[in-house]
């Protein structure tokens, strides 16, 4: 420091001015920076530069969280609302195996689910409005074997499925192989011709709601959903620019082994119900998904498509390409099997002799 309190190079003339570096004759903070960066060993400057980046990147997520989270398009269920969801079913009752405390209430009804059909999953894959396409969100979604009409594109899907590992899960040898690649890429001209509704989309956001789940719509655009579409479950996702990668499949059609449908996975994730998270009887999937759990940083759409892939379909993580976008590597819950062995695993939510409800008629209902 110089007499007059200002930073000076040793040797430097205090009359000497640089403009490209200093500010009334002030060395700027980037100079300074730079400068003591330069005198660290050459590994210890590349871990500064990446720690400064990184810095940088985060403050950047944090001043544009709001524009950045993606807020889901439909409006967060009012508390009347979820009050008449807790009377509605929506258990899966031929998963009667699952441990004794697997109770919960349904968001929605529906018939059970044949256990010898079999299930496509997706992760498809969108970048953020004003964010030169750095930041990304992705969603799974789930498509019954049968809703596909194309011969053409089902048997492409069944030679990609060689290739890809199997879901750890899967103790049949469905998708055995020797093969290491956790997801295959398909290409815009044959997702794009996809049009029969009759998938899932499951996809988080941000919502000014605290229900269990309620971050995560669930209606029927949702549980109607036509692979070639372009509608995320958020406002802001470009839909033109969305890329579609294969995880795997779930079950064996026509076999002994029932697979998970897109609504059994809703079921798992959310534990059958929005508010079943604070009634307490089961441990929550990675998180409550409510709208205002959401962090951009580490509870963001791409955890919720992490918790679907490993946590419900044994499947792997590993996501194309998001860079920050997806920086928390999820741990599943410890749940018991039948047998007593524990699984790191979101189980489907079932019906058992402890579940009390004013209505025993509901549970026929359709």
């Amino acid at each position: 420091w110089n007499k007059n309190g200002r930073w000076r190079w040793e040797g430097q003339n205090e009359n000497t001015a640089d403009s490209n570096f200093r500010t009334n004759n002030r060395i700027s903070p980037h100079t300074m920076i730079m400068s003591l960066l330069s005198r660290l060993p050459i590994p210890q400057r590349i871990a500064g530069f990446a720690l400064i980046g990184t810095g940088f990147v985060l403050i950047l997520l944090g001043l544009a969280r709001n524009d950045l989270r993606g807020d889901i398009l439909e409006s967060p269920p009012s508390p009347a609302s979820v009050s008449l969801l807790h009377s509605q079913l929506l258990f899966d009752s031929e998963q009667q195996q699952h441990h004794e405390q697997n109770v919960a209430v349904a968001a929605s009804t529906g018939l059970p689910e044949k256990k010898t059909d079999s299930y496509y999953v997706f992760l498809q894959k969108f970048p953020l409005e004003s964010s030169f396409k750095k930041i990304f969100h992705t969603e799974v979604i789930v498509c019954p074997r049968g809703t596909f009409k194309d011969a053409a594109f089902l048997n492409m899907l069944d030679g990609k499925l060689n290739t890809l590992v199997p879901s750890r899960f899967d103790e049949t040898g469905v998708q055995a192989s020797d093969a290491k690649t956790p997801f295959a890429s398909i290409d815009k001209d044959q997702w794009s011709k996809q049009s029969e509704p009759g998938c899932v989309q499951l996809g988080y956001g941000g919502a000014n709601c605290g229900v269990g789940c309620c971050g995560s719509p669930h209606k029927r655009q949702n549980t109607n959903y036509a692979l070639n579409s372009r509608e995320a479950v958020i406002s802001n996702a470009m839909g033109d620019y969305k890329e579609l990668y294969f995880y795997g499949v779930s079950g064996s059609a026509g076999g002994d082994v029932g697979g998970i449908s897109g609504e059994n996975a809703y079921k798992s994730v959310c534990h059958g119900f929005m508010n079943a998270v604070e009634m307490g009887t089961l441990p929550k999937c990675v998180s409550n998904w409510a709208g205002r759990d959401y962090n951009p940083l580490t509870n963001n759409c791409n955890t919720f498509t992490s918790t679907v892939l490993k946590c419900v379909y044994g499947l792997s993580d590993a996501k194309p390409h998001l860079g920050v976008s997806d920086l928390r590597n999820v741990k599943c819950p410890s749940e018991k099997k039948p047998d007593g062995t524990e699984l790191d695993q979101c189980l489907i939510p079932t019906i058992d002799a402890s579940f009390e409800v004013s209505d025993k008629d509901a549970l026929s209902s359709e």
